[in-house]
């Protein structure tokens, strides 16, 4: 009889025992997935930051061939450009939803950093930079890293459409319902594809602007592109005026 109970006992054990193996290996499987995607975003934090080297690098060369009047090595500073710009797109999607930090920041500095950030690379090769003086009154409830990606972003865009003593300038512009930052320069301008009507179909420039102008949605706001080629460029980079704060 004792027999016959101890196995009674086992059989009724059984479901147990298989319902704690199956949340064993779920919490495993779990586990596994979780390493998995934190490996994975590590990856993709060190080929960003990789992609960012890369820009800088070009923008580098870039500079230094433009100050020798080398317009081979010109060639290959735009094609680095390029690749690493093509990297940024591989590792990060334009059309993912952004997660911003908000807060009330002064737009001069930011700017400011954003301009000093690109002349620096430049290395040899200058640009005049013009900084309208009514950003300084201007403070936005925004995400400050965002804010100096769209600048970089738009920026070194404009550095490799400009030439060795180029202007490039920085205004505001005042609207109804908006308030925004325009950067325009004098260079060589963008074909139609690296413009608004096909934001989306080009190398280098419009793969920035592709994921700047997500960082200007994801503010409630816009980004938009206004090109002549060997005349130059206008970015409108354009805010809520429920964002700009009172001075």
């Amino acid at each position: 009889m004792g027999d016959h109970a101890a196995i009674f006992l086992c059989l009724a054990a059984l479901p147990v025992v298989a319902w704690c193996g199956a949340r064993l290996a779920a919490r495993a499987h779990a586990a596994r997935q979780q390493a998995h995607c934190t490996a994975h975003e590590a990856t993709l934090r060190l080929l960003r930051l990789a992609a960012s080297d890369q820009r800088n690098i070009a923008l580098t060369l870039f500079g230094h061939a433009q100050h020798a009047a080398d317009p081979a090595l010109t060639g290959i500073a735009r094609r680095l450009f390029d690749m690493s710009e093509t990297l940024v797109t591989q590792t990060e999607s334009p059309d993912h939803p952004r997660h911003l930090t908000e807060e009330a920041i002064e737009v001069m500095p930011v700017v400011e950093f954003a301009v000093a950030q690109i002349a620096s690379h430049l290395g040899p090769s200058r640009r005049a930079w013009r900084i309208e003086g009514s950003l300084a009154d201007i403070r936005l409830w925004a995400d400050r890293r965002a804010l100096n990606q769209v600048l970089v972003n738009v920026l070194s865009g404009a550095a490799t459409t400009t030439r060795h003593g180029d202007w490039i300038e920085l205004s505001a512009e005042h609207a109804a319902d908006e308030w925004a930052i325009l950067v325009q320069d004098e260079g060589i301008g963008l074909p139609v594809a690296q413009t608004d009507r096909h934001p989306t179909e080009s190398r280098g420039l419009g793969l920035q602007l592709t994921l700047a102008r997500s960082l200007m949605q994801a503010h409630g706001g816009s980004l938009s592109v206004e090109s002549t080629e060997r005349v130059g460029t206008r970015v409108r980079l354009g805010f809520p005026s429920k964002r700009v704060l009172p001075a």
